[in-house]
């Protein structure tokens, strides 16, 4: 059994790793990009920008954006059992990271306005539970600070479903294409399917958080229909940074649950360029 101030100092060392170190993945495609396309030379200028602040905020333990987002917790296990106690830990380890690091506070008062100053506010932050199948007591904790410029083109409908695949895909490439250019392309999208709203979100939060980039699905139908909508997003051309040339979309991730017969939810997450995020086990 860990000691409060363990799980803290561990949930600390997390939120520092997502703020400062893009994950290797993200940073892999990035460079591959820089790599492999033909763009012309403002553009290669403006990635040259985006990898050089990757190295800047690992060198100097800064955050990579300005933007330090929305505090998100995702918590995985087979037996999973969290108090009050716990949720306080993770609370105490966001307001004392945004102090030391420092991180931006962005928990504000919908009703006042005011900013709490600390990056932790009523149902801030957020924590999600999943029950899945892992070795004893082991959790596995994903930090994801989720930026408001990313946030802002996120979509959820619910259609009937002779709608369907249909309507996913043209929404999709209508959100890139209308609101794209303004999260920092290039983008990373989490779609998701479920019986209701709330399910389709947490589906699409999943897919975009919880998967590597350049994954594709286990299920070969949804695999075909991640790479259609890779395609199409491209076929947009907004481009790195809204300038026309190179990808839109570093990876398109789709994760489905059963829906009702009634119904068909889906829920169109984003990211900007900036995929951050990180994680960790331990043992409860």
């Amino acid at each position: 059994m860990l000691l409060t101030e363990n799980i803290k100092n561990i949930v600390k060392e997390l939120i520092y790793r997502a703020q400062i170190e893009l994950p290797e993945d993200v940073y892999r495609k990035l460079l591959e990009i820089y790599n492999s396309y033909k763009i012309s030379d403002t553009c290669r200028k403006v990635l040259e920008c985006i990898i050089e602040n990757i190295k800047l905020a690992r060198e100097l333990r800064r955050p990579i954006c300005q933007d330090t987002g929305t505090h998100i917790f995702f918590i995985r296990g087979s037996k999973i059992c969290i108090d009050n106690k716990f949720i306080d830990i993770l609370k105490r380890a966001v307001e004392e990271a945004t102090r030391e690091i420092p991180l931006r506070p962005n928990a504000v008062d919908v009703l006042t306005n005011r900013n709490t100053g600390t990056g932790v506010g009523k149902g801030i932050p957020d924590v999600e539970i999943f029950i899945e199948d892992f070795e004893n007591n082991i959790i596995e904790i994903t930090y994801i600070p989720k930026g408001g410029g990313c946030e802002l083109p996120c979509r959820a409908f619910t259609v009937p479903p002779t709608l369907g695949f249909k309507f996913l895909k043209k929404a999709v490439v209508k959100l890139v294409k209308s609101l794209g250019r303004y999260a920092c392309p290039p983008l990373t999208l989490g779609v998701g399917i479920g019986a209701t709203i709330s399910i389709a979100v947490k589906n699409a939060m999943k897919a975009l958080y919880l998967r590597e980039i350049d994954t594709r699905s286990e299920d070969e139908k949804i695999a075909k229909i991640e790479e259609e909508l890779i395609e199409l997003c491209n076929k947009t051309n907004i481009g790195i940074q809204g300038l026309g040339e190179g990808p839109t979309v570093l990876d398109v991730h789709l994760e489905v649950s059963c829906r009702h017969p009634a119904t068909f939810s889906i829920a169109i997450v984003t990211s900007c360029w900036a995929l951050r995020r990180a994680k960790t086990s331990i043992v409860l």
